[in-house]
């Protein structure tokens, strides 16, 4: 008994059935002859009439005892005599057919590499599942469809099976399995009059080729030849383990027992029926080799077929054995047909060969790895040489008469499957390889591209290099291309002019390299034998630059290019008086490794601006938090050395840490560690008494963490103008409160210690260093001799441990990563309320990109059962203890449980959840279930964004 399912247009279950219920369910697989089909899947079903079903799109049938249906589209529904008839084909192809790949390349990846990458580009809802061929892909899938891009797939030696899991009353995964061969050998056997109820013998002798000539890719230049690469080289004996002997010197391999079969009979002996094969992306003469005898193995032989009704069939694909005592059948043969009618139970099955369709006059296929046929009986072995010859005279040229100029089809050009001219290319040499330049003629125009000699091979190097267009279809030139020799003393007129009364006007003036605007006085006394006579016209150089002149203000409205001594540009603001000030300097020592400019005034920079590298104001490091050096916690990054190990030393390793990745020598970092431990014992929240604070900030008047005291609002209030958005009772908050408190008014050198904030970060003397401290920034009643000789014990427990490396994390989506919102505090987008963001959120440009897990780790929640706001949200646990949150996903396709390694794809962006839009929250936490805001962790402190 089956399962049989009724579905709407969106693929919801309607209604569900036993196949009893039927008066008639016939389902027919079969696999197709030709590799370029895929399999033949169609359902033709008809039942009592029911309102409910009248309308469906889908019908999804299974046997009980698999868990995968198999999923078939409604073509047909025929209600006639209170009847309901359904046509239905396997609605896998037909949905393929509407994904489109866009540009994948691969070159010698593994098939399921390649489907991953296909399914991918082509946004399809698809997984695969199985994926047993071994072998690898080299091919170009360019706008095609993931229908054609299987197909062709198949073509290379594997084949494909569909199939869709319910969940429910929704599909909730659809499956594509990638088998060698679908189906496996059995050990069924089946007997005539037992199983069987009748067996119908067909056997076809059509084409039998015993012997195949293989030939591999042509020449890219053309040397009048159209050589292609053959195997005579190569030689295979049977002794060393090859399937046939192929001795060197011969161009064909051969079956000599099926020679001895089906050959020419010719004076007594049979001569091999030979054919030629053609394979034009093979380079290698052994592949070549063992891709004809792949070839010569199927068309050497007849084709045999069995068609049988039999009780209990195996299943499609599967090898079986069938027997016929009385006329002496007894086959190991394939299953490539199955009618299965679900109603009654009974199967039909078609074994052997599929001679069905066009197979009866097979040929060598045609498919996308370019394997052609030459029938050895349209033409004869020298016929097809010299046609080659001629083809790739046209295409490539020949020599010295002409051979730099190659047409090419849109195959070659890897833009389409056309083999119409798509583009003409002229070369500087009669082959590639030897070429350096290039000029492209095709329907976007002229343009012209070079390479080094021998970098560009193939004619898709030439069609994928980097080019100008030079002229396009509708007369447009580029400029750039002119090459005019020298030009001296161009004079511009009507461009710039601008009349200023006193009988004088302005010009422009090209001349030696120089563009200027002169003044120009129309006069007609003019003394030409007068050796200064140009000064009688010119009335003076207004400035040379490139710009417009306000005759009224007498000045220039742009800037003065200048090449002033020291350096090798300077842009300049005239004032009309013969002097300028500099805007943009590019100074002399300025060098492709190390650029250097100089900028003058005051400015206004409109949008964003990205600085990678550090950032000072008048010797003073700013960072993101707003203040000089305040990039507090960058030289930490969650990690601690073997050597660290109590939560004292933890917390000290922190501040040491994030000291030394702020620029502190190490003494000064030392420093800071005595003085909090004169303080507070390095406890961030301590309340000293009296409402002293923790970590030696005395002015604070910090208390405890409840929010009762003022001290502690203004301490808030101190970290949100200094724009740190961490949690304000982490160390972390309080150091980076500190790097920019400090420059900013709170240190004040003393007579005694007359250092400023940057110079003790350099100190590299403990007690100056921590003494400074105390008297700059604390400015206690009493001196506290005390804490140089703590700084010293710090410096020496720390001194010789390395800063472990932050790398154990990356980014959870593919490059190019926008931050979207930080973490800390914000207005929220959904309501308008202030909300403590507790990740960051990322974005790369792709709504539905790949989410990766950051670090190894085990899967402890995958679903929408943890918390409304975070959609579909996994949380993987690490080894170090902590966890990592991915929310908002459009797909999870891990479970709970499940061990996963550090980039492995665990679901799809998406949009689940309040949100505005689909983006990756994404968060570190050291605890599963967060029990406050402080367990939360930055991930820029592990991940550099």
């Amino acid at each position: 008994m089956s399962n049989i399912l009724f579905l709407d247009k969106m693929q919801q279950v309607i209604k569900s059935y036993d196949s009893h219920e039927f008066i008639e369910c016939v389902q027919t697989r079969e696999i197709t002859t030709n590799a370029s089909e895929l399999m033949n899947d169609t359902l033709s079903s008809n039942l009592p009439f029911d309102e409910t079903i009248k309308d469906a799109n889908y019908i999804a049938v299974n046997d009980t005892k698999e868990q995968e249906f198999s999923l078939y589209r409604i073509l047909t529904v025929k209600d006639e005599d209170n009847l309901l008839s359904f046509e239905a084909v396997n609605f896998a192809v037909d949905e393929l057919d509407n994904f489109i790949i866009k540009d994948i390349r691969p070159k010698n990846r593994s098939f399921s590499y390649v489907i991953n990458q296909l399914l991918s580009d082509s946004g399809c809802d698809w997984v695969l599942g199985v994926c047993e061929p071994i072998k690898t892909v080299s091919s170009t899938f360019y706008y095609t469809s993931m229908r054609e891009a299987l197909k062709a797939l198949q073509e290379l030696g594997a084949e494909f099976s569909f199939s869709i899991e319910i969940t429910g009353n929704k599909i909730t995964k659809k499956i594509i399995n990638c088998y060698d061969q679908i189906g496996k050998i059995t050990n069924k056997r089946f007997e005539y009059g037992e199983k069987v109820l009748k067996i119908v013998h067909q056997k076809d002798r059509t084409n039998i080729v015993t012997a195949l000539i293989g030939r591999g890719k042509g020449e890219e230049g053309g040397n009048g030849y159209g050589r292609r690469l053959e195997f005579s080289d190569v030689e295979w004996m049977k002794s060393k383990g090859n399937p046939l002997d192929k001795p060197k010197g011969q161009n064909w391999i051969e079956y000599p027992e099926m020679t001895k079969e089906y050959g020419i009979p010719s004076n007594g002996e049979m001569l091999p029926r030979k054919s030629v094969v053609i394979f034009d992306d093979v380079e290698d003469a052994s592949e070549l080799l063992q891709k004809t005898y792949d070839q010569l193995v199927y068309y050497c032989r007849p084709l045999a077929q069995f068609s049988t009704e039999i009780l209990g069939s195996d299943s499609i694909g599967n090898t079986v054995s069938i027997h016929r005592g009385d006329r002496n059948y007894h086959y190991q043969t394939r299953v490539f047909k199955v009618v299965t009618d679900h109603v009654n139970g009974r199967v039909q099955a078609s074994l052997g060969d599929n001679l069905s369709g066009n197979s009866i006059n097979r040929q060598l296929s045609q498919v996308q790895s370019n394997i052609t046929n030459l029938d050895s009986n349209k033409m004869t072995w020298y016929d097809s040489t010299e046609i080659g010859k001629y083809q790739d005279d046209i295409m490539r040229g020949a020599g010295a008469n002409g051979g730099s100029i190659y047409m090419v089809n849109g195959i070659e050009a890897g833009v389409s499957q056309s083999r119409e001219t798509y583009e003409q290319v002229f070369l500087d040499s009669p082959k590639i390889q030897d070429s350096q330049y290039f000029m492209i003629q095709n329907n976007a125009g002229i343009s012209f591209k070079q390479c080094q000699k021998g970098q560009w091979t193939t004619i898709q190097d030439v069609h994928n290099g980097a080019s100008t267009t030079a002229w396009t279809l509708d007369g447009t030139f580029n400029a750039s291309f002119i090459a005019a020799g020298i030009l001296a003393g161009v004079l511009i007129q009507g461009v710039v002019v601008k009349s200023i009364g006193n009988n004088s006007f302005f010009q422009s003036v090209l001349s030696n390299g120089a563009f200027s605007i002169e003044q120009y006085k129309e006069t007609n006394n003019v003394d030409y034998k007068n050796p200064d006579w140009q000064k009688d016209i010119h009335g003076g150089k207004v400035g040379e630059f490139i710009g417009t002149y306000d005759g009224n203000t007498r000045k220039a409205n742009g800037s003065a290019l200048i090449n002033y001594p020291g350096y090798i540009l300077s842009i300049n603001q005239d004032d009309g008086n013969g002097s300028s000030t500099p805007v943009f300097q590019i100074p002399s020592d300025s060098t492709f490794d190390k650029p250097k400019f100089k900028l003058f005034g005051d400015g206004t920079l409109q949008g964003d601006f990205n600085i990678k590298g550090n950032f000072y104001v008048n010797g003073v490091k700013i960072d993101t938090n707003g203040g000089g050096n305040s990039g507090g916690g960058g030289g930490w990054n969650g990690q601690y050395p073997p050597e660290v190990t109590s939560d004292r030393d933890k917390r000290y390793w922190q501040i040491w840490a994030m000291a030394i990745g702020a620029g502190f020598s190490k003494q000064a970092a030392a420093a800071l560690l005595g003085n909090a431990q004169g303080e507070s014992d390095a406890n961030p929240t301590a309340d000293e008494s009296n409402g002293a604070p923790g970590f030696g900030y005395g002015v604070w008047q910090w208390t405890d963490s409840s929010g009762a005291s003022s001290g502690r609002v203004y301490m808030i209030n101190l970290m949100t103008r200094a724009g740190v958005t961490d949690n304000p009772d982490t160390i972390t908050a309080q150091f980076k409160l500190l790097m920019w408190h400090s420059p900013n008014g709170q240190w004040i050198a003393t007579s005694s210690y007359p250092y400023s904030w940057t110079q003790f970060m350099t100190l590299t003397d403990i007690n100056t260093a921590t003494q400074a401290f105390v008297a700059n920034f604390e400015r206690p009643l009493t001196g506290h001799p005390e804490r140089s000789t703590w700084a010293q014990e710090w410096y020496d427990k720390f001194v010789n441990l390395e800063i472990p490396s932050g790398g154990s994390y990356i980014a959870p989506i593919a490059s190019p990563i926008t931050v979207t919102s930080e973490m800390g505090w914000r207005t929220s987008p959904i309501n308008g309320s202030q909300e403590f963001h507790n990740a960051i959120d990322l974005v790369n440009g792709n709504p539905t990109t790949p989410i990766l897990a950051s670090g190894d780790g085990q899967v402890v929640q995958a679903g929408s059962n943890y918390y409304d706001w975070y959609g579909n949200y996994t949380v993987i646990k690490h080894a170090d203890g902590l966890y990592t949150g991915y929310a908002h996903q459009s797909r999870i396709d891990v479970s709970v449980g499940q061990n996963v390694k550090q980039g492995q794809q665990i679901g799809l962006m998406g949009a689940t959840g309040p949100v505005t839009g689909p983006h990756l929250h994404f968060q570190f936490m050291d605890e599963y279930w967060p029990s406050s805001n402080a367990h939360f962790k930055n991930p820029r402190d592990y991940i550099k964004f």
